[in-house]
């Protein structure tokens, strides 16, 4: 600190991240999963509005997390790669034992479905 003219310096903020013993990560105290807001503030979403819409999250506690990809943006970036990979191994795991081709159309048919229903009522 010489030559700044600081005088005390604020302690560290926490990183509201917590890792799991598979290697996933929640914003720490909640069950959102960290790629889910990380892939929010890639698409542009304010702080604000990430935290609107996963209601579990403080907005201190998004405003961390994104402070701590911006100075760690490799890391979390490989996290988000292996994230991904995990996701597309599983759907096509998930392919391999469930090979009803019309199965995910069917799905998406019954949610569109009830989403216009919803709406009409």
């Amino acid at each position: 600190m010489a030559g700044t003219g600081i005088v005390k310096q604020a302690p560290p903020l926490e990183t509201p991240i917590g890792w799991l013993a598979n290697g996933a990560a929640r914003v720490a105290g909640t069950r959102v999963p960290l790629e889910l807001v990380l892939w929010s503030h890639k698409q542009g979403m304010r702080p604000e509005d990430i935290a609107e819409c996963y209601g579990t999250l403080e907005l201190a506690d998004v405003y961390a997390v994104v402070a701590y990809y911006l100075r760690n943006t490799e890391a979390m970036e490989a996290y988000l790669r292996e994230t991904e990979e995990a996701g597309e191994q599983a759907y096509a795991d998930w392919q391999a034992t469930n090979p009803d081709p019309g199965f995910m159309e069917r799905l998406r048919s019954r949610r569109e479905a009830s989403q216009k229903e919803r709406q009409a009522s």
